[in-house]
């Protein structure tokens, strides 16, 4: 697949002020995640170049409410369905297949967007992650005229989680549910003006399934921090122990079970497993009541200085195809080795046997091989470090990554 290339230049948006209208599920990391997190970083580093950026949302209720943070304009649309989608939000089975029959291809939302697109009148749309909007928000914006791009950080478009991921297993193709609730979406996903892939693997799995095939401009941008926001520089205590870590949601798709099983089987007695972060209140109990062990130690939700600069290692075990977790370059930007497994975006990122190791979950016994090695060859940790973060260095550089937008949004007008 020809990827439309994008580098640092001085597009005619680099110098012209631009307002762009981000469209997402949450406003606040507290509530989503890794992609608000992108999106702030990238709101953030438009605003210092004197774009203008307004951000809209969804929210519990059914009012349109406008808000500020940081000087940021935030519309926040009461969401039309049964209930509103977080973290800490428990449904049942038939509660969740009812509120994505509602979001397959939903027009219930789409007066709050063609409201604050009349109000804010954005140069450019830039769309994110889609539950309680639904994709049929492509069309509204189409029908006004406006450039937009889709940024793919998930597989909404082609399963109703997300995630393509079901029962402990990927799902190799889609299966009946999500092809009826996504049956528009393959013909409606013509409809903007540039598609972005945050890894090579989101796009291309996309492109496989005949998504976005007439979109004139293709791209991967692959997702940054700031490195000032990360505190990439803290320094750990000292301790002697060999120490690796965790950190990330504890959910069952993470492959937090399989890290468990096979330290349990890992010999060394100086050997240290710190898992930090939160997820659903009875599987964290769940996971804590298996552990026997006094080398494992749950520490809940932290911060990526406070936990980082402590570890030796970092585990990122992904049993889905995990698109491109920003806890691995967060990792290798504090000169962390990663082990990873082969799964989605985590390939792209991990140089196998130089700033970290490949393994694949589905086989029995690789990543304690894989603990094994990296405790018997402890001269080897300084090197793979220096690689680390050597090769983090393209998923912090905040200004060549906003360039590589800037390249795209430069385009748009000959997208329409």
């Amino acid at each position: 697949m020809a990827l439309q290339k994008t580098s640092r230049y001085e597009p005619p948006y680099a110098t012209a002020s631009m307002k762009i209208l981000f469209l997402n599920t949450y406003d606040d990391p507290a509530d989503g995640g890794g992609v608000e997190l992108t999106v702030w970083t990238l709101i953030r580093a438009l605003r210092e170049k004197g774009h203008e950026c307004v951000l809209l949302s969804t929210q519990q209720g059914r009012s349109l409410d406008l808000h500020e943070r940081e000087g940021i304009r935030i519309w926040r649309a009461g969401i039309r369905n049964i209930y509103w989608p977080t973290k800490e939000k428990l449904a049942s089975p038939l509660s969740k297949l009812t509120w994505h029959a509602v979001d397959g291809y939903s027009r219930s939302m789409q007066s709050h967007l063609r409201r604050v697109l009349e109000v804010e009148k954005p140069d450019v749309v830039s769309v994110h992650s889609l539950p309680g909007w639904s994709a049929s928000s492509w069309a509204t914006i189409k029908s006004m005229s406006i450039p937009f791009v889709q940024v793919l950080h998930d597989q909404y478009a082609i399963c109703a989680r997300s995630s393509m991921f079901r029962n402990t297993h990927n799902c190799k193709t889609q299966c009946t549910d999500c092809r009826l609730l996504r049956l528009p979406h393959r013909k409606a996903s013509n409809a903007p003006s540039a598609v972005i892939g945050v890894s090579r693997f989101i796009l291309e799995r996309h492109v496989q399934y005949g998504y976005f095939h007439d979109v004139p401009i293709k791209a991967v941008i692959n997702n940054t921090r700031d490195p000032r926001a990360l505190s990439i520089d803290a320094q750990g205590s000292e301790h002697t122990t060999i120490r690796f870590g965790f950190i990330g949601r504890l959910d069952p798709s993470k492959g937090v079970e399989l890290l468990l099983e096979q330290f349990s089987r890992f010999q060394r007695k100086d050997a240290e497993l710190w898992i930090a972060g939160d997820g659903d209140q009875k599987y964290v109990e769940f996971l804590k009541s298996r552990v026997k062990d006094d080398r494992v130690k749950f520490l809940g939700r932290v911060k990526q200085r406070d936990f980082f600069p402590e570890i030796d290692t970092v585990v990122v075990p992904s049993l889905w195809n995990d698109t491109f977790p920003g806890v691995v370059f967060e990792a290798l930007a504090f000169g962390k080795p990663v082990i990873g497994s082969r799964r989605g975006g985590i390939p792209e990122m991990i140089r196998d046997g130089e700033n970290g190791f490949l393994f694949d979950p589905e086989k029995d016994g690789e990543l304690l091989d894989l603990l094994n090695q990296v405790a018997n060859n402890p001269s080897d940790q300084t090197a793979m470090g220096a690689a680390a973060r050597a090769s983090s260095l393209p998923f912090i550089d905040t200004e060549a990554w906003l360039d590589k937008y800037l390249a795209v949004y430069a385009q748009l007008g000959n997208a329409l």
